[in-house]
């Protein structure tokens, strides 16, 4: 009974963390439900074992490994997958502000995808999540000052890419 009230806080707290980390980790937005049923599943297996209070570095641990799954997995398909597509009508926004937004999202995923999978990952839960540095550095199962260097190189890639992207627009306008 216990276990089963630890999986349905973790998923209610978790689910919209893990599905955006699993996203930006790099698994395509049409697999990212599937993929966070894998992360959960493997929660669920090991609830009894994880510290309570530590559940979100676990699930993060978790994701990182199912992305990567998912990647290589995918990697190896031929057909690209269609991003689904928002189609209930918004009145919030108009269809000006959201084509901005999806391209501002597919910008940061290009610009993410250009990192090296390792240094991706503590710049997207340092950077978007919010993580602590500790808490990356748990979730990974790397040392704090590694997590560090991982972020300060991801920091220096994200920055050319987004010099590279502004000087290259620049010239075609």
């Amino acid at each position: 009974m216990e276990q089963e009230r630890r999986i349905s806080q973790a998923l209610s707290q978790h689910f919209e963390t893990v599905w955006r980390s699993l996203r930006r980790f790099g698994v395509a937005e049409s697999h990212a439900d599937d993929a966070s049923q894998h992360v959960f599943l493997a929660f669920a297996a090991r609830v009894d074992v994880i510290e309570p209070g530590r559940e979100r570095p676990y699930l993060i641990g978790i994701a990182v490994r199912v992305a990567a799954n998912f990647r290589r997995q995918h990697a190896r398909l031929r057909e690209e997958p269609v991003e689904s597509v928002d189609v209930a009508p918004s009145s919030e926004r108009n269809p000006e502000s959201l084509l901005v937004q999806e391209q501002r999202r597919q910008q940061l995923d290009a610009a993410l995808a250009t990192l090296p999978d390792l240094q991706r990952q503590v710049f997207v839960l340092y950077e978007l999540e919010g993580f602590s540095m500790p808490e990356i550095a748990r979730a990974l199962d790397i040392p704090l000052g590694t997590a560090a260097s991982r972020l300060r190189r991801a920091r220096d890639a994200f920055e050319s890419w987004v010099q590279q992207h502004l000087s290259s627009q620049s010239g075609e306008t």
